[in-house]
């Protein structure tokens, strides 16, 4: 059973996911009470957007071993991938009762809770995760939007600045930092920020179309139309460009 189990760790890191699935089932058939085994088989499921599998299998894990806190953690990012954003919120929290610095399971937990519209309890999630490993560029990232729903533009940008001083080519940083100016009125910053966005993913049309928006605030039409061309070119379903442009 181990050498199915083993076999299938070296299968999914070369992402065969099927061939992965295929020997973790063997090592089950061998050994039913392999617990990591049906979590890793709940892995590659997921990875092939069998969340519904994957939750089945994390289950099982948890049946043997109830206190495997990936498994909760694994089990609710399936449920986040089907919008169950409760049943996920409820996973992420016996993960981090189990195991209190688990870093992913307060930031997942903040996005879950970002999706119901609770922005003060996902800050309070990604401040934890945060405090646990401060060079969480994802963790600021995702804290920039949520502020940013509370219209708290200042600290948005001041999240996504944090974001691009640990990682500056994470061009969705640039992106949001450009909406979070816009909304103070800072339309020179935001093209800026958007010009950085492009340079680092030419094929973003979201920032090409919002940096069509700066443009025209400050009434460059001519540039203005570019850019929303531009959108459209990589984007031809963007009914808003074609209304702006």
């Amino acid at each position: 059973a181990i050498a199915y189990y083993n076999r299938g760790l070296a299968k999914y890191n070369l992402q065969d996911y099927s061939g992965a699935i295929s020997d973790y089932s063997k090592a089950i058939e061998i050994n039913p009470s392999y617990a990591d085994a049906y979590n890793n088989r709940g892995l590659a499921k997921g990875n092939l957007q069998d969340y519904s599998g994957a939750i089945s299998d994390y289950s099982k894990a948890l049946e043997i071993n109830p206190s495997y806190a990936y498994a909760y953690y694994n089990r609710g990012n399936a449920k986040y991938n089907l919008k169950d954003y409760s049943g996920a919120i409820a996973d992420y929290d016996k993960a981090i009762e189990i195991n209190p610095r688990e870093a992913g399971a307060y930031n997942n937990r903040g996005n879950a809770k970002a999706d119901l519209e609770d922005f003060a309890g996902a800050i309070a999630d990604y401040d934890k995760a945060i405090e646990i490993n401060p060079k969480d560029a994802d963790a600021y990232y995702n804290r920039g939007r949520a502020k940013a729903g509370l219209k708290d533009y200042a600290g948005a940008i001041a999240d996504n600045s944090k974001v691009i001083d640990i990682n500056p080519r994470y061009a969705k940083a640039y992106l949001n930092r450009g909406l979070a100016k816009r909304q103070i009125k800072d339309d020179a910053g935001a093209i800026a920020d958007y010009t950085k966005a492009l340079d680092i993913n030419p094929k973003d049309a979201d920032a090409y179309y919002n940096r069509g928006n700066a443009k025209s605030a400050l009434q460059d039409y001519l540039g203005a139309i570019a850019d929303y061309t531009k959108a459209l070119d990589i984007n031809p379903k963007d009914a808003d460009a074609y209304y702006n442009r």
